[in-house]
């Protein structure tokens, strides 16, 4: 039996992983999907001052109070940032650690660092007076959500981002690479032109301490392709650095 700790990305909560979740569980394994605070069902603990060191707590005090110890973390898209934090606060607590179409921290970095530089303008340029970054219109269709099914559960249960989260620059002690457990990736290839963590896949494809693996699906693969998902995180129990292993759906 495995402990799964999954992270969910920017303007999603824990919600988004209840597919995969349910099929993980019914394999026999203990499955964790904490919502970050600002988000989802802890939107209403937003708060001005809530930002990236805040949701790295989340999952650093998940981690204490439910006593948890050889974990495989599962970070998704922006989770990626908070999944490096938790993991450079605790490295011992942690078996592996899976970024699934994640951005992947550095210290001193910020999301917005992190990401191509035309988008940096675009975000801050969104912020609210009440600290928020709305969700764009396009989002889902860039995410790859399109079927009926899909959006008719995901469209009312995303939330707006607390925009802290996007700016606070995260410190780590050692680079990810050095924390915990070797870093596992795995990069979704069925994107539009304005692929976000390209660069960010493109650095675990060619840095051989990553395990690298690629997956034909959309952005939201844990949405639209659970069964996938699970299986790439069973098939990973067993994963050594093999190299580039493309999973195709």
């Amino acid at each position: 039996m495995s402990t799964y700790l999954l992270i969910a990305g920017s303007y999603h909560g824990g919600w988004c992983w209840s597919r995969v979740g349910r099929l993980l569980r019914e394999a026999g394994h203990d499955v964790y999907t904490p919502t970050l605070t600002g988000l989802g069902d802890r939107a209403h603990l937003f708060r001005h001052d809530v930002g990236l060191e805040t949701h790295v707590n989340d999952i650093v005090q998940v981690m204490h109070y439910e006593d948890l110890h050889d974990v495989t973390v599962v970070s998704h898209s922006y989770g990626g940032v908070v999944a490096g934090g938790a993991v450079d606060r605790m490295p011992d607590r942690f078996a592996r650690a899976v970024y699934f179409d994640a951005l992947v921290p550095r210290d001193g970095a910020s999301v917005i660092d992190l990401l191509p530089l035309e988008y940096g303008p675009y975000f801050t340029s969104r912020i609210t007076a009440e600290g928020l970054i709305p969700l764009a219109d396009d989002s889902l269709s860039r995410w790859g959500l399109d079927g009926d099914e899909d959006l008719a559960w995901v469209r009312p249960r995303l939330t707006d981002q607390p925009a802290a989260t996007f700016t606070d620059k995260l410190a780590l002690s050692v680079p990810v690479e050095r924390a915990g457990p070797a870093p596992i990736y795995v990069h979704a290839t069925v994107k539009p032109a304005a692929d976000l963590v390209e660069s960010t896949a493109r650095y675990a494809r060619e840095t051989p301490v990553w395990v690298y693996q690629e997956i034909a699906a959309p952005h939201d693969y844990m949405i639209t392709h659970p069964r996938l998902t699970a299986d790439i995180l069973l098939r990973l129990r067993g994963s050594d650095r093999s190299g580039p292993h493309p999973v195709r759906g």
